[in-house]
């Protein structure tokens, strides 16, 4: 999936072990908006979560970008993420006091969102968001879990948390409480750029500088590295639902209102 400004390509696999797949992944390339949730509840309340999380943060978001004007706020869309990300919070919550079959449910949820030559990335859980840059891969979000906590705190050491069987208790989740505070963070979206959301069935079996090497070496081929990412997991065991979204950064990525001028003053020059 290729926009003037951003290639995306993104995959969501059961994995090797799981019946059922509990992730979702959301794209539109043309507004610049990217999202990945997992779901977590019984009797596949987990896919329902996750599937709600993205489709409320992607309406909220691309109403939001019809909306904007590029002479309003300069926090544009710092405060429109996190107010998608709550919203998708309360929706969830409420449809599992609403249905005994989905009480408990819940999902982490990762997105970006890039607009005027600038990523906005928001984050509720252990779902990651790293960024390739001249090659070199970078973790951007910190994993909501107890074993992070557990490591900040000097309980344990990152070498011992790696081999922890308790990866998996995250401490905020989408849907868990009535509110919740996600993590927002704002930087510079530079052509050449690699983003890399995944759900942490990727994360857990591929070390990231196995991440970092395929998406390096097969940065040409977008779709084609999404996939070998979902394969290396699998490979390592595939205990978990895959989901990847890689997005490159093509060009600079102006504001609407921007963008609109440049194609005016384009077309200007163009005229015979």
């Amino acid at each position: 999936m290729t926009h003037d400004f951003l290639e995306v390509a993104a995959i969501t696999d059961v994995g090797s072990v799981r019946q059922y797949n509990e992730d979702s992944i959301a794209v539109d390339a043309a507004n610049g908006i990217l999202a990945l949730a997992d779901g977590m509840g019984g009797h596949r309340a987990g896919e329902v979560a996750s599937r709600m999380a993205t489709e409320v943060l992607m309406t909220g978001l691309v109403g939001a970008i019809d909306r904007h004007r590029p002479d309003e706020h300069r926090h544009f869309p710092l405060l429109e993420l996190e107010q998608s990300i709550k919203r998708a919070n309360r929706v969830i919550r409420d449809a599992g006091g609403a249905d005994p079959k989905w009480r408990g449910m819940g999902t982490t949820l990762a997105a970006a969102v890039f607009h005027d030559n600038r990523v906005t990335l928001g984050h509720v859980g252990d779902s990651r968001i790293y960024r390739m840059r001249a090659g070199r891969l970078e973790l951007l979000t910190r994993d909501d879990t107890l074993l992070r906590d557990q490591v900040e705190l000097g309980m344990i050491t990152a070498a011992e948390a790696s081999h922890s069987r308790n990866r998996s208790l995250v401490t905020r989740a989408l849907g868990i409480a009535s509110e919740v505070q996600p993590h927002i963070v704002q930087g510079d979206a530079v052509p050449g750029d690699f983003y890399v959301l995944c759900s942490d069935g990727l994360n857990d079996l591929v070390a990231d500088a196995d991440i970092e090497l395929i998406v390096d070496s097969l940065q040409a081929n977008l779709p084609l590295a999404a996939r070998q990412l979902v394969q290396a997991a699998k490979d390592n065991g595939g205990f978990d639902n895959v989901s990847v979204i890689l997005a490159r950064v093509r060009r600079p990525f102006p504001a609407a209102g921007r963008r609109g001028w440049l194609r005016r003053l384009l077309a200007w020059f163009r005229r015979p």
